[in-house]
């Protein structure tokens, strides 16, 4: 349970967490309704599950179930929580803009739209936010080394301190939205040039 009491009740909210090894679905308690502000204001170095299946990532079909478990918050790789939807922050005054992006974070890819400042560079805007969890929306979820992990989210919180490769779209035009600068089916096709492909086709 996080320590901020001035953020109203705490409520039971459904999470999935994925660290480089296991899957970890339950239940956690939280004042928050952002998924990234569950883990950027997580005071303790781990967060309490409830109601807890657990399942590695080589053996997916073997779980454990436990009534409480406790995951390293510096562990988690990707975060979601279905119930809450919101990922930017709708009450923050900083004007941002959409871009689309890819992190590589073994052994996982996480696909989906970020929020950078207007007029700076988005690379910037994901390198330099003291955050250690990145707000993703839209986001798709896969691994070449473990198809079972793939899937959608409409918001996730990623680790961003883990990733080893990042690929940010129109950095080189930052005063212009997605839209104007980079059409979705060219972003999704640029999004997915290092995966192999013998398709010629756009």
């Amino acid at each position: 349970m996080d320590s901020f009491s001035g953020f109203g009740t705490a409520t039971d909210v459904d999470v999935d967490v994925l660290t480089d090894a296991f899957r970890i679905s339950g239940t956690i308690q939280t004042r928050f309704s952002r998924v990234t502000d569950i883990l950027n204001q997580q005071a303790g170095t781990h967060m309490t599950i409830t109601r807890a299946t657990i399942s590695e990532h080589a053996d997916p079909a073997a779980t454990v179930s436990a009534s409480s478990t406790l995951v390293a918050v510096s562990a988690i790789l990707v975060m979601s929580a279905p119930a809450l939807t919101g990922g930017g922050g709708s009450d923050m005054r900083i004007a941002k803009r959409p871009v689309r992006a890819q992190l590589a974070i073994p052994p996982l890819r996480v696909t989906g739209t970020v929020h950078v400042t207007l007029g700076g560079r988005p690379s910037d805007g994901v390198l330099n936010m003291t955050d250690r969890f990145l707000a993703m929306t839209d986001a798709t979820i896969s691994s070449a080394q473990f198809p079972d992990l793939e899937r959608t989210a409409t918001a996730v919180a990623v680790a961003r301190d883990h990733a080893q490769v990042l690929l940010i779209s129109d950095d080189e035009r930052p005063d212009e939205l997605l839209a104007d600068a980079l059409d979705e089916r060219t972003a999704e096709g640029w999004l997915r040039a290092d995966q192999p492909t013998d398709q010629s086709g756009g």
